[in-house]
C-alpha cells in the first residue's frame, strides 16, 4: 500500500503534467503536506522547482515520459514499499 504522502505525490505529479494551477486545492491535499511532497520530489529530481515570486514546480515535456511511479514512491517513502506487504499487512 502506498502511504498518503506517496498517494498525494503521484496525484500531484499527474496534475502538474496536465495543469499548473494550485495543486493542493485540486487534489484535495493539505497545502503544507503538498509543499513537503513536492519539495521531496524536486530533491529527488522527479520534478523541477524554481524559487522566487514567479517560481513553482513543473515538469519539462521531454521528462514526462521518463517518470515512473517507483521514482515518486522512492522519493517519498524510500524503499519500504518493496520491503513490506503490498496490502499494508
Amino acid at each position: 500500500m502506498f502511504s498518503k504522502a506517496c498517494e498525494y505525490g503521484i496525484k500531484a505529479t499527474i496534475f502538474i503534467v496536465i495543469n499548473s494551477f494550485e495543486v493542493s486545492e485540486e487534489i484535495n491535499s493539505p497545502t503544507a503536506r503538498t509543499a513537503k511532497v513536492l519539495q521531496a520530489k524536486a530533491k529527488h529530481k522527479v520534478i523541477d522547482s524554481v524559487k522566487g515570486s514567479h517560481g513553482g514546480f513543473h515538469i519539462e515535456k521531454n521528462q514526462i515520459s521518463t517518470i515512473k511511479i517507483s521514482q515518486i514512491a522512492n522519493a517519498l517513502d524510500g524503499d519500504k514499499i518493496y520491503n513490506s506487504c503490498g496490502l499494508g499487512l
